[in-house]
């Protein structure tokens, strides 16, 4: 894999990207693969000759006219170099497609990328339930590498790096996703996280993503660092359905052989919330439409996840459990399941009950399970609740392009 410079005309360059060598089509001819493409808005090739040593200069221009071979390590630097100067809004983009290239199959570690790991998963859960399959999910999430700078410990062999949260830097999974999904504001950011002695924010991002006349308004909030993060939560309402699904994130650690977690006070303390904002506002009316038909109608869930590090360049989300608030109870009870010491303990083998990545997002999709009745103002309620004690909260909210 490579970056490479597109050009439709002898006098611009127009586009910048990753390119990747495929089977070969013909004797002697590959198929290359062009990915992760961001638009230079036709850079004049004259301009980023100008900003060039007169040694590096000749180079370039025998190798724009295609006569001069491939650019050596340090002739590519200050050419890309040149491109960010002539184009310093997108120069940022061209930094992340450094890193995709660089970083693609490590394995990033630390205690702020356990928060990032979470974060990532909320994104690729909600791109999925939105666009009911997982294109969109591969294409966006791939699209993420962390920055050289807030990695240290770099291991070439074991290809592993450690994830240091650094200000200024990229501070949430959303802020490193591409620009073209990034918006400043959505509605939903004033009517979820505004109200009256809030504690400030202190990351929130905000992305947008479309399909025909459907929309996706994505927004990550979070009022501490990476490093004293307790967790991600997951809000999504689907609007056809009119229906409201949280997730709790909870990470599991591998102790020899076996991938779990030890459930804690923690724990027991957010389900009684889950528990109370259930007894108060659970719909007891039947249902008078279609629409509001529930296998299950909750709308509590908790999703386990394995900690293996994160992977940039990668599309893929991590298998995990997805388990229903009261069968979380039926595991944390008399008859759940016990560790050899007698203390409870969940794994993929003792919770087999649990919900896949593709089943849960399938039956959110279609609205088998959520809420149904529920008042925005109070599922506001325990989005504060949960917010205020120290989690990043992801609120996604799916809706007709001709209502925004």
């Amino acid at each position: 894999m490579a970056i490479a410079l597109l050009s439709f005309s002898e006098q611009t360059i127009d586009f910048i990207c990753l390119a990747r060598k495929r089977n070969q089509v013909v004797t002697s001819k590959n198929r290359i693969e062009f990915s992760s493409i961001v638009s230079l808005d036709g850079i004049l090739i004259e301009a980023v000759e100008a900003r060039l040593s007169q040694q590096i200069q000749n180079h370039f221009i025998r190798v724009s006219r295609g006569v001069g071979g491939i650019f050596p390590a340090a002739t590519w630097a200050q050419v890309l170099d040149s491109i960010k100067t002539e184009r310093p809004g997108i120069a940022s983009e061209i930094d992340r497609l450094i890193s995709l290239l660089q970083f693609s199959g490590y394995r990033i570690t630390g205690e702020a990328a356990k928060v990032l790991l979470q974060e990532r998963d909320a994104l690729g859960i909600a791109l999925d339930i939105f666009s009911g399959s997982n294109k969109l999910r591969d294409r966006v999430l791939g699209e993420w590498a962390p920055s050289k700078e807030q990695l240290t410990e770099f291991d070439e062999g074991e290809k592993t790096a450690k994830f240091v949260s650094r200000p200024g830097a990229i501070s949430s999974f959303i802020k490193g996703i591409p620009h073209q999904y990034i918006q400043e504001e959505a509605a939903i950011q004033h009517d979820l996280f505004n109200w009256p002695g809030m504690t400030p924010m202190h990351e929130v991002g905000i992305s947008v993503f479309e399909s025909g006349d459907r929309r996706l308004e994505v927004i990550y909030a979070n009022r501490n660092d990476l490093e004293h993060t307790l967790g991600v939560d997951l809000l999504y309402y689907n609007e056809s359905f009119q229906l409201f699904v949280l997730v709790q994130y909870k990470l599991m650690q591998e102790e020899g052989d076996e991938m779990l977690y030890r459930p804690n006070a923690q724990l027991r303390s957010e389900l009684a919330l889950m528990d109370g904002f259930s007894a108060t506002h659970r719909s007891t009316d039947s249902i008078t439409t279609h629409e509001q038909f529930r296998l299950n109608d909750d709308g509590f869930m908790l999703k386990f996840v394995p900690q293996k590090g994160l992977r940039p360049a990668s599309g893929e989300l991590i298998k995990g459990m997805y388990v229903s608030r009261e069968y979380m109870h039926f595991l944390l009870g008399p008859n759940g399941p016990v560790g050899s010491r007698g203390g409870s303990k969940i794994t993929f083998d003792n919770a087999p009950r649990y919900m896949t990545n593709s089943q849960f997002t399938a039956l959110v999709n279609e609205g088998w399970i959520g809420t149904r009745g529920v008042q925005s103002a109070e599922i506001q309620t325990i989005v504060k609740r949960f917010y205020e004690t120290g989690r990043a909260v992801v609120v996604a909210q799916e809706k007709n392009v001709h209502d925004v």
